[in-house]
């Protein structure tokens, strides 16, 4: 938000034993505390741009 940036947001962890079913909740939950704005698009839509 600082500095503008308005597209995706990819997060990811290196835990190899952690079951994506129970760690991606944990990440989502994490990442909706930081201080970002809902996005206005679908992730998809960042790449169908003619800009």
């Amino acid at each position: 938000n600082t500095i503008g940036y308005d597209g995706p947001i990819s997060v990811e962890w290196e835990d190899a034993g952690m079951d994506r079913l129970l760690g991606a909740p944990e990440a989502l939950e994490f990442v909706r505390r930081l201080a970002f704005d809902a996005p206005d698009a679908a992730f998809d839509a960042a790449f169908s741009t003619t800009d």
